[in-house]
């Protein structure tokens, strides 16, 4: 069974500073795995795919790192006529951050207070306590962090209403303003139904905290909601042991642990693309 797939790299603007080479790996990595397997791989860019460049050939299965939201656009008739495409548009659409607190809000104890405020002619002032030394980060609402000014602490109502000001001038159109959580910051990794999990904190990357290897199940309960496969996230684990989720993000680099990430990824999706193909096998031998 000869399975053809597309794999397609993430945009240079949404892959900031040192994530641009290491996303290019990821991907190109995850193609080696596949092709090892004897499937037939090509690549294209997110940039070609959203100027009508490239298009998706009506066999080929796709792995796939957009995030831009016209790319993902571009990409939703092709899931609704039957592709299948890792991680789904509609997934990444999810990790919005603005529609992220949409489709999780009320549903896990694992992320903290999180408001999605929309920029009008008047900036809304959320009613935020900053009393005991309370702290918020702002994030833009729309497609993750590009660069400065996009995820940024306040400590004031100033500071709120300051943050905000700034991004609505930049025409960003929404952020979420998530309650601060005192704690180790961790990273983690993950694809879905398999072996394949890793986290370690941000300052000491030697450490994995075993709380955050412990909540999997859990967090990949999250994960599942938004409709991702591959994907990565930030955690904080405070002083007694509690792990709240800051952020899931669909396919990150896996920097740390790209080779063997890339074994986890192409796997995953060879399985992903076996099983549809079988079956239209099956329809064509009736």
């Amino acid at each position: 069974m000869n399975l053809k797939l597309l794999g397609i790299a993430r945009a240079l603007n949404y892959s900031p500073g040192r994530h641009e080479a290491n996303d290019r790996l990821i991907l190109q990595k995850t193609a080696e795995v596949l092709g090892r397997r004897g499937c037939d791989v090509r690549i294209v860019t997110e940039e070609e795919l959203a100027e009508g460049q490239a298009e998706l050939h009506h066999d080929e299965v796709v792995f796939s790192m957009c995030q831009g939201p016209r790319a993902t656009e571009r990409l939703l008739p092709y899931e609704d006529r039957g592709h299948l495409i890792l991680n789904s548009p509609r997934a990444v659409q999810n990790c919005y951050r603005g529609n992220f607190v949409t489709v999780l809000r009320g549903r896990s104890s694992l992320i903290p207070a999180t408001t999605h405020v929309v920029f009008g002619r008047e900036l809304p002032r959320p009613r935020l306590s900053f009393e005991s030394g309370r702290s918020y980060w702002v994030k833009r609402g729309c497609v993750h962090s590009t660069g400065d000014g996009d995820v940024v602490r306040v400590r004031t109502a100033t500071e709120l209403h300051e943050t905000m000001s700034s991004m609505k001038e930049r025409g960003i159109k929404s952020a979420v303003v998530q309650e601060h959580v005192d704690g180790t910051l961790v990273k983690f990794y993950g694809v879905m139904d398999t072996d394949f999990f890793r986290c370690y904190a941000h300052e000491e990357p030697e450490l994995s905290p075993p709380e955050v290897s412990a909540a999997r199940p859990a967090i990949e309960g999250l994960v599942r909601r938004l409709g991702l496969e591959i994907y990565g996230g930030d955690a904080v684990v405070t002083d007694e042991g509690k792990v709240h989720v800051i952020d899931i993000n669909d396919w990150p680099s896996f920097a740390r642990f790209r080779n063997e990430a890339a074994e986890a990824i192409g796997l995953h999706v060879f399985r992903r693309a076996v099983a549809p193909a079988r079956s239209r096998a099956a329809v064509l031998a009736e």
